[in-house]
């Protein structure tokens, strides 16, 4: 009983200091399609790039869709925090012949508009602008076929232009 006595009120402290928030409050997110991204409030611009198939060197074919766009956002409590001072998400959907193979990425020509580092899925390259432009330059860098370089010397070998499409 005297153990009680003193485990009681000390169980109480943990109970009423601790903050009964979720695991991601804090954290950044990021929607994984534009359709998602509307369904959760995000203002979706949509850019078309100038040219949609890429021959890489590893001799595979990349093919680019519509790129979209939402504010950066971060969670709290289970809900999107919407804060463009943390700028852009701006999202390429593409197609690549052998998924997973990630012989090539996506940066922003312009690295002072970077707000964040890049992200790569298997079918989604998510850039981090801090600003939107009509029109977003978009490099595509890809691993050095020669195997004793790889990722270490990566070739630029396209200038992709987004450009916004009006609503």
């Amino acid at each position: 009983m005297k153990f009680l006595k003193y485990i009681f009120p000390f169980s109480a402290f943990l109970v009423i200091s601790c903050n009964f928030s979720t695991k991601t409050d804090g954290l950044f997110g990021q929607s994984k399609t534009k359709e998602e991204a509307l369904k959760n409030g995000s203002n979706v611009i949509l850019f078309m790039p100038d040219k949609k198939t890429f021959n890489l060197l590893d001799g595979t074919t990349l093919t680019l869709d519509t790129a979209w766009t939402e504010v950066s956002f971060s969670l709290k409590n289970g809900e999107r925090i919407l804060d463009s001072t943390y700028g852009f998400h701006f999202s390429i959907p593409f197609k690549q012949l052998t998924p997973n193979t990630f012989t090539f990425h996506f940066s922003l020509l312009d690295k002072t508009n970077q707000m964040f580092t890049n992200g790569m899925d298997q079918n989604l390259s998510q850039l981090c602008p801090k600003q939107l432009y009509d029109e977003m330059k978009i490099i595509l860098d890809q691993k050095d076929p020669d195997t004793s370089k790889g990722w270490t010397n990566p070739i630029i070998t396209d200038t992709i232009i987004y450009r916004k499409i009006l609503n």
